[in-house]
């Protein structure tokens, strides 16, 4: 189905390529080439510390990348104040709905089922809990909403709304679990990917509320001070 909703102003063709190019490159090299510099140090970083770096350097491609397309959504903030604000209190309820929902279909088929990645930073947060959430709640909501809704959502929302939901709900919940593929049992995979589609959805709803990726940004923060909160 061909949307009829159109957001104001779009990325450019510098945008979508750089951006598509530097999310493989996140996925793909990234990680390990981080991995194999700090084996190289005379005194390794500790895996808080070794995450908040890539985290921080992943926010600041994605503001090198993405700087003009924030510009416009912070503009949009400034020109409708009010429906912003609605977008972030509608959208976090939501999420806290649907994710509650999703927990209790979880329990049910899982009843002892944690979290993994939750379980990580935790452990993360123990290490060092400020760059634990300078991390999490400053750096990662700027780059998983440009590369997510701003990048694949956004791109396929003209061309298909059915598409640009499906696929960025996947592909968010995909990116959470991927790196713990072979460590733990398909039935947890699956519980863990559950876990995250309500966050894709409304998000993305969010988003389209709003008008400025700015929303969802938000939210995101929010909801990962509050779980990291809930951690310790």
């Amino acid at each position: 189905m061909k949307s009829n909703r159109s957001f104001s102003g779009n990325l450019t063709n510098q945008e979508t390529i750089g951006g598509f190019c530097y999310l493989i490159f996140m996925l793909v090299f990234l990680p390990s080439l981080l991995s194999w510099m700090n084996s190289q140090l005379t005194h390794p970083l500790s895996s808080a510390e070794l995450n908040f770096v890539f985290y921080l350097v992943n926010f600041i491609a994605i503001l090198l990348i993405f700087h003009d397309f924030l510009g416009r959504g912070l503009n949009q903030v400034g020109q409708h104040p009010a429906i912003f604000c609605q977008a972030v209190i509608l959208g976090g309820v939501a999420y806290y709905a649907c994710n509650w929902a999703t927990t209790w279909v979880v329990r049910q088929l899982v009843p002892s089922f944690t979290n993994y990645n939750d379980r990580a930073i935790a452990a993360m947060s123990q290490g060092s809990y400020f760059l634990t959430l300078i991390g999490t709640v400053i750096l990662v909501p700027p780059v998983e909403e440009c590369l997510y809704r701003g990048l694949i959502f956004r791109n396929l929302y003209g061309k298909n709304r059915w598409a640009a939901y499906i696929v960025s709900i996947l592909a968010f919940a995909v990116i959470h679990i991927i790196g713990y593929i072979g460590q733990y049992a398909p039935l947890e995979l699956l519980m863990a990917f559950l876990q995250y589609l309500p966050a894709g959805l409304c998000l993305a709803w969010a988003y389209t509320k709003a008008d400025t990726i700015y929303a969802p940004i938000l939210i995101h923060a929010a909801i990962n001070f509050i779980g990291l909160h809930g951690l310790r």
